[in-house]
């Protein structure tokens, strides 16, 4: 019976010069073992562009190992101890596992076989050496990318308004438009990173991979100093060698920082007072706790004409009441809308909101949604059985399947190539088109798995509006009702021509609804209009 042998080969990099490397291993192995005759080849596995000091991201690695604990093999073909892997520990720790599954590896440029007697000392040395030579290599790299980052060499990923080839940055026109309008509607139209973000979304803009745009990705371009031209590198950098885990840079590494490096999306100004602005706005955030208990609606209330805050104004009434209201921001400052000495739009033609009258309204709203909360849940639950239909885990299986069943054709290329039945070119080219094929499959596998994940979070979302429609009733008999509508209502739009757009935690959509009052000394009649019925 023939010794079933496996080799293992791997390249550090994508560099064409390695790529040729990793496909002369793979023919070194083949030839190598076919010279024997006792030695059968069951397999090769490979990784591409996999550092060897850390086998976390080594997938074919893991997967030998793992077939190895199968037994599907006897003997392991490697060419030297740094291909195998340059961290000492994990040099020996798994040589040793394999030998207690009496599964030799044979180092054959080093002639090591760990199965002799001598095998394991010979090997501590190697992987010793191959662990220095690592370090070495990782220092003299990081030396190379400090003087070309001083030179003004570009690292990292294409960030999006920029297309970046061989370190150097150019303006992509489409994607740099989306730049301008994110700088345009934070700082000119006063627009928040959330509202942003929906806003893009809502467009059909895409982030540069794809991705749903979110608060922290339009902050991060905020605050990014490339659109305004300049370049900072190493905000971040490796500590560890062994495990390249990059960690954020506090000061442990100067910062390289080169001012007009590059051509500018962003205007010097502009983004000088993108800055200020964003300093204002954080400063506000972290006093924000300090009025936000003062009233219920605090930081909620938003003009729908030009979007500032509403803040609060109160004054003294004959009868010694005191009347409070809302106001936009913009209205309180400048009053109507109108042009100042340098042409700027000021002011604002949106009116106050009475708080009294804003309570009842809330209050109403509250009122008909308890009424109609058993409507309510009842959508609510439809919608979640519809997210939760089990049907993906049976498309899944079908897909692992494909990819099993072409990993069985790979396997009798292999075989045709060595009985000579067909060319290594022919084995070349059918690799490369089953390669394609498990590679569409395994993204088709992850498009759903990432639908069911979405799926299943907007259930649980779901599921958190229907335990707080649960609790309103309670919450409505609270003596300190304000308390409740602090706690229930997330944001308030208000509009001209006494139009209101509730944001309420208990329920997915927005509510718009029309008002009326009249009243003194602080006693008000109100009345409430829905512009569509209270429910999903």
């Amino acid at each position: 019976m023939k010794t079933r042998i496996v080799a293992y080969c791997r390249v550090s990099t994508d560099k064409q010069d390695q790529k040729n490397s990793f496909e002369g291993q793979k023919k070194y192995f083949e030839q190598y073992i076919k010279s024997n005759e006792e030695w059968e080849l069951i397999n090769v596995y490979a990784d591409k562009g996999i550092t060897g000091t850390n086998v976390e991201k080594r997938e074919q690695f893991k997967k030998m190992i793992e077939d190895a604990k199968r037994e599907k093999f006897d003997l392991i073909l490697t060419k030297e101890v740094s291909r195998f892997a340059r961290n000492t520990v994990d040099t020996l720790n798994y040589t040793r596992q394999l030998k207690k599954l009496d599964i030799g590896v044979i180092f054959t440029t080093d002639n090591i076989n760990t199965l002799d007697n001598e095998g394991e000392l010979r090997l501590s040395l190697m992987a010793t050496l191959a662990q220095e030579e690592s370090r070495k290599i990782s220092e003299r790299v990081k030396w190379g990318q400090q003087r070309r980052m001083e030179h003004g060499a570009v690292f990292g990923r294409e960030l999006l308004g920029y297309n970046l080839h061989k370190g150097e940055l150019s303006i992509n026109k489409e994607e740099s438009q989306i730049v301008r309008l994110i700088f345009h509607k934070y700082l000119r139209e006063g627009k928040g990173t959330h509202v942003i973000a929906r806003e893009l979304y809502e467009d059909g803009i895409s982030t540069k991979r794809g991705n749903r745009w979110s608060n922290t990705t339009i902050l991060k371009i905020l605050k990014n100093e490339k659109y305004v031209g300049d370049l900072c590198q190493k905000k971040t950098f490796t500590l560890d060698y062994l495990d390249h885990k990059k960690q954020y840079n506090k000061g442990e590494e100067e910062l390289i920082y080169i001012k007009d490096h590059h051509e500018p999306i962003i205007d010097r100004k502009t983004w000088d007072e993108t800055q200020k602005e964003l300093q204002k706005r954080t400063t506000t955030e972290e006093q924000k706790s300090k009025y936000s208990n003062r009233y219920w609606c605090s930081g909620k209330i938003v003009c729908g004409l030009c979007n500032n805050k509403f803040i609060s104004r109160s004054k003294k009434l004959k009868s010694g009441q005191m009347y409070k209201a809302w106001r936009c921001f913009e209205a309180a400052n400048h009053g109507r809308k109108k042009f100042d000495s340098q042409g700027n739009k000021i002011g604002c033609n949106n009116s106050s909101l009475n708080h009294v009258v804003l309570g009842m309204i809330v209050n109403t709203v509250l009122k008909a949604l308890n009424s109609n909360k058993e409507t309510i849940i009842d959508e609510l639950m439809e919608s979640i059985r519809k997210l939760n239909k089990p049907v993906k885990p049976k498309n899944i299986n079908t897909l692992n399947k494909k990819i099993d069943s072409i990993n069985i054709k790979k396997q009798k290329i292999i075989d045709n190539m060595i009985e000579g039945i067909i060319s290594k070119d022919d084995l070349k080219m059918m690799n490369k088109k089953y390669d394609n094929e498990i590679e569409a499959i395994q993204k088709e596998i992850t498009r759903i798995k990432e639908v069911d994940l979405v799926n299943q979070r907007q259930a649980d979302n779901l599921q958190t509006y229907i335990k707080r429609v649960k609790e309103l009733v309670n919450q409505l008999n609270n003596d300190n009702i304000e308390e409740i509508y602090k706690k229930v209502a997330d944001k308030i739009i208000v509009y001209p021509d006494n139009m209101l757009e509730l944001y309420l935690n208990c329920i997915p959509n927005s509510i718009k609804l029309k008002y009326t009052s009249k009243g003194k000394n602080g006693i008000y009649d109100v009345n409430v209009e829905m512009i569509q019925e209270v429910s999903l």
